[in-house]
């Protein structure tokens, strides 16, 4: 069973900004952080789900899925 855990990220990761990503919609769907704000992503595709149910392309790094492994 797999459970969810926090991680520790050092100074160097929260220093590093992404762009922000919005929908057409003008749903903010990632922000400068690079907090991604759906419900449904898709890890391998870099995609996210908007509210207004269109897929939108988010940055994904490899970094960040190494991490949650």
């Amino acid at each position: 069973m797999k459970v969810n855990t926090a991680y520790q990220y050092s100074e160097q990761d929260a220093s590093q900004t992404v762009s922000e990503v919005m929908c057409l919609c003008g749903h903010r769907i990632c922000d400068r952080e690079g907090v991604i704000r759906s419900r449904c992503v898709k890890i391998v595709e870099g995609m996210a789900l908007c509210r207004c149910k269109r897929w939108v392309r988010v940055p994904i790094s490899n970094q960040s899925i190494k991490a949650g492994q």
